[in-house]
């Protein structure tokens, strides 16, 4: 029973590791703190000791001065020293006569010692400042890491902020040359077809030596001028492909169905391919969690993130296999309470585990030229960060791609 004169020392549940060569000082202190409401795991050695905490999250050690015969201080400082579980508290067990063992143990690192036969009041009490300790260590890595993301993201956003101002000036300097390119390889070629209609209906007047030079000449300039039409329209294309890619603030947001946006997607994405005269196309399977909060979101620009993803899968798996029916692509949404998950995947060509790391570079592209200038995935990544998300990949070349999408609702603010 507990001595009635014990002090009440509040204590959050925790995972504890006793680590003790005597399996009577295990059992006794395993079950004493069992009852206090904490997970404990036991080890009889050092290497136990190890396979207990690369299983499980520690949070406060109890180890006896000795184990086996031999001193623990080394496997202490090995414990300091290692990053992994430097920051577990750990609680010496000793007997009087190990007082000067005891001060070597602190100043490398334990957090407390105890004195056999353990008294419970001065168990819990020094438990509940080592649980306390670790707790508030815990929350400031986890208030650093934060911040931490919170400023990469902030140099990521600035970064693509004078990108897109960059790709928005210099596309719109290009606009008004490349508009007299292509419309005047439009009349060219106009003019073209009709020289050769003019040659070809002048063939009897004309010697066969000086038709045939006029002739083939005059289809070599009307297929290079068919040239520069197509290429500057396609130019054109990706001009105004990077206009709209390089502002992805659509202003205000406001509170959003995510289930909804992507549907919506999903259709303007076929309507497009259709739209292109690509009519055999694979189906897009949903799971949707109905479950999933209204959130704030830039209807617009979040669209365009979804729809950037969704159009790489479309391309990859439309390159790898001939029979489409193959092909699978699938959107998933989960409510994970503080944030909501949204993943997509396909089974088409994969990323190269060498180019894993730069796909979402600005303009960096695997696709052919004239394709896209290569900023698809990077404004994904940047809209993405603007909902307070983070965007990650998991593939295997030849086989998959997954695109993780992570919104944190906490964060997410109108």
């Amino acid at each position: 029973m507990e001595n009635s004169n014990d002090v009440n020392f509040t204590q959050k549940p925790a995972k504890i590791l006793v680590i003790d060569d005597h399996e009577n000082t295990r059992s006794l202190l395993k079950r004493r703190l069992s009852i206090y409401g904490h997970e404990v795991y036991v080890a009889a050695n050092s290497k136990h000791a190890i396979d207990a905490l690369a299983t499980n999250t520690i949070d406060v050690i109890f180890l006896n001065m000795f184990i086996n015969g031999e001193s623990s201080y080394d496997f202490l400082t090995s414990l300091k020293e290692n990053n992994l579980y430097h920051s577990i508290p750990v609680i010496m067990i000793s007997s009087d006569s190990d007082s000067e063992l005891v001060v070597k143990c602190i100043e490398a690192g334990a957090e407390d010692y105890l004195v056999k036969p353990l008294n419970q009041t001065l168990l819990k009490a020094r438990l509940a400042n080592c649980i306390s300790k670790k707790e508030a260590h815990d929350k400031e890595i986890a208030y650093l890491a934060k911040i931490e993301q919170g400023q990469k993201q902030m140099i990521a956003q600035e970064k693509m902020a004078s990108l897109g101002v960059l790709v928005s000036s210099i596309s719109q300097e290009l606009k008004n040359p490349l508009n007299f390119v292509i419309n005047f390889a439009a009349v060219s070629v106009e003019i073209c077809k009709e020289l050769v209609e003019k040659v070809s209906s002048s063939k009897d007047v004309l010697s066969p030596e000086f038709f045939t030079f006029l002739f083939q000449n005059l289809e070599k300039f009307q297929s290079n001028v068919t040239k520069i039409s197509e290429y500057g329209q396609n130019a054109d294309k990706i001009i105004r492909f990077m206009l709209d890619q390089s502002s992805t603030s659509s202003g205000k947001k406001h509170p959003g169905n995510i289930n909804k946006i992507i549907s919506q997607t999903v259709a303007m994405l076929f309507a497009t391919y259709k739209g292109n005269g690509i009519t055999t196309l694979p189906k897009i399977e949903t799971e949707f969690d109905n479950t999933l909060p209204h959130v704030p979101l830039s209807t617009q620009s979040f669209s365009k993130a979804i729809y950037n993803i969704l159009d790489n899968a479309m391309y990859s798996v439309i390159n790898k296999f001939e029979d489409i029916s193959l092909a699978k692509i699938l959107i998933k949404t989960e409510n994970h309470s503080s944030s909501i998950g949204i993943s997509i995947y396909d089974n088409g060509l994969g990323i190269k585990s060498n180019i894993i790391d730069k796909i979402f570079h600005p303009f960096f592209t695997t696709k052919p030229e004239g394709t896209g200038p290569g900023l698809g995935l990077s404004t994904a990544l940047e809209v993405v960060q603007d909902h307070s998300g983070t965007i990650s990949v998991d593939s295997e070349e030849n086989n998959f791609a997954r695109f993780n999408i992570q919104i944190n609702c906490d964060q997410l603010k109108l």
